[in-house]
């Protein structure tokens, strides 16, 4: 683990490779969560029969804290993660955690690593996280658990570092792999969401492409996400992306972009989205657009989509197109305090 103490370049901080020298723990026992404890030790140790290990009962989330343009330090909608947190709690059978103590935590944190908060486009990358603990091999829910909150400088999700304009990225559709099935944890944010992801996302990358872009695991026809972002398309100057279900997560950036759409008044629609369709569009020159998003990456553009044995090219190679571009700028600019939230709730200054 790579601790930094004074902050580097934007453009040397990739994204989760250095981590601040600081870490907030709870302790989950007996019905309650105990006191919060503040660390420069970002082990842990815990038992070799954890829940966690074996069953896999684990949630977390990513958010961000922002330079301000003032030289302040604020949180992009922190309430919607601690919410997001304890939606995913619930469908792992795992306790909810206190928005008081939530927000605490964060607020302590990005206080004392203020030095560390990068300028735009940077960020400082915030992992709060909760594990079972109990111990036993038993297959039932652990009793005990351990939240934490970890923070990591941040730069460019896919290295590229912009202050004005999304990235360019090459995506793959899958028709081999499924992300996750109808009544399944597909809309919580667990690790093993993203553990179903990893041999696809390496054999994509192993082909020259960024990520992977997966179908439903029923009729592997409708577009549901990539492995850890959200998909949108730009249909005859409509934003397009696929309604959410129990097994697309429910992104924050997304959330807000769609906000945001209908407050620039851009059309704007959830709805399901056939691959079939959306190359065919694409080819017609009707989709002229697609990006994924998250809050690693905010705003992606997708250049090209891999599609069987097709390659369906979107605009310019290297180019971000004009609504993507529109969205990632007016965000960004939100989010480091150059221009007004369309929402009062959406900045929360670090007092």
């Amino acid at each position: 683990m790579k601790i930094l103490n004074e902050l580097l370049p934007v453009e040397e901080l990739g994204f989760g490779l250095y981590f601040a020298p600081l870490k907030a723990s709870s302790h989950y026992s007996k019905g309650k969560w105990g006191p919060t404890e503040y660390s420069s030790d970002l082990t842990m140790r815990i038992g070799s029969s954890a829940k966690v290990l074996h069953y896999a009962q684990e949630i977390f989330e990513g958010m961000k804290a922002f330079r301000q343009v003032d030289g302040s330090v604020a949180f992009f909608r922190p309430h919607a993660n601690w919410a997001r947190l304890n939606y995913s709690a619930r469908l792992m059978a795992m306790p909810d955690f206190p928005e008081a103590e939530f927000m605490e935590m964060i607020s302590k944190m990005a206080k004392q690593l203020d030095h560390l908060v990068p300028a735009k486009p940077g960020a400082l990358y915030f992992r709060p996280t909760m594990i079972g603990t109990s111990e036993s091999l038993g297959v039932a829910t652990s009793e005990e658990f351990e939240f934490f909150v970890l923070a990591s400088p941040a730069g460019g999700y896919f290295k590229d570092v912009s202050s004005d304009k999304p990235v360019s990225v090459k995506i793959k559709v899958s028709d081999k792999y499924t992300r996750a099935a109808p009544g399944g944890t597909g809309s919580a944010k667990t690790g093993g969401n993203y553990a179903a992801s990893l041999r696809a996302i390496l054999e994509a990358k192993n082909e020259g492409f960024s990520n992977v872009l997966f179908l439903d695991a029923r009729e592997k026809s409708n577009i549901e996400e990539l492995g850890g972002m959200n998909f949108f398309v730009v249909d005859q100057g409509k934003l397009k992306t696929p309604p959410l279900g129990d097994t697309i997560l429910a992104g924050i950036t997304r959330d807000s972009i769609l906000r945001l759409a209908k407050a620039l008044d851009i059309p704007c629609s959830e709805e399901e989205l056939s691959i079939y369709d959306v190359a065919d569009k694409i080819k017609q020159g009707k989709i002229t657009e697609a990006f994924a998003c998250g809050t690693a990456a905010t705003i992606s553009s997708i250049s090209q989509l891999g599609w069987k044995n097709e390659t369906l090219n979107l605009g310019s190679s290297s180019e971000a197109g004009p609504v993507s571009t529109l969205l990632y700028k007016t965000l960004t600019d939100i989010q480091h305090g150059k221009s007004k939230a369309p929402e009062s709730n959406w900045i929360y200054p670090v007092r």
